[in-house]
């Protein structure tokens, strides 16, 4: 099948300006600062996502996790702010949501990963609320730090979902920072503590 002349091209196109995406982006033109690295990536804010688990634990606060998107794109990389609706690699070329084509000497796909909450019935509608949280989302962090302060004693349930999951280490390193609070604040002996693995071991 033929496909229309693309609007653009580049020699590296990075789908997605998440970590990978700009860490990616910086490395190549690091290495060669000529080449044309052109990042896709719709959203205006950078959200460091692995700092939210930090976040659910106190150390951090929610806004040290965010940034400008532009802020962050690597000196040399061009930035289109837009988002990718369709691959065709046959092409070397990627259609936008605008209905750009993009072409492409070479591919990075790093999207990223889209949380289904809903594949959960009645999740989206206890997050945050009723005890109920996930480092997973932004908004949601900061309810951890305060359910995990104001446990005294009781159970304390984790769950670490099956793969594919953003960050396979974040629900055990959730667990490690509360348990650390609770042993800090001497609650730790009234604490039953469950880890729940639905991924393989």
């Amino acid at each position: 099948m033929a496909h229309p002349q693309a609007s653009e091209t580049c020699d590296v196109l990075i789908v997605g300006g998440g970590a990978a995406g700009i860490a990616t982006a910086a490395s190549l033109l690091r290495r060669r600062p000529g080449l044309d690295v052109v990042i896709v990536e719709p959203s205006e804010r950078h959200y460091y996502q692995p700092g939210w688990t930090l976040v659910g634990a106190g150390v951090f606060t929610p806004e040290r996790t965010m940034r400008e998107t532009c802020r962050l794109i690597p000196k040399g990389a061009r930035w289109i702010k837009d988002s990718v609706v369709d691959f065709a690699p046959e092409a070397d070329q990627v259609r936008l949501s605008d209905g750009r084509r993009i072409g492409y000497r070479a591919l990075v796909a790093a999207p990223g990963i889209k949380l289904d909450w809903d594949a959960i019935p009645g999740l989206n509608e206890t997050l945050g609320r009723n005890g109920v949280t996930s480092n997973y989302r932004f908004d949601l962090a900061p309810y951890t730090w305060k359910l995990v302060q104001e446990l005294k004693g009781g159970r304390a349930l984790f769950t670490q979902p099956p793969m594919p999951i953003k960050c396979a280490g974040a629900p055990q390193k959730a667990l490690y920072l509360s348990a650390d609070h609770w042993q800090r604040t001497g609650a730790l002996k009234d604490v039953d503590i469950e880890f729940h693995n639905a991924g393989a071991v």
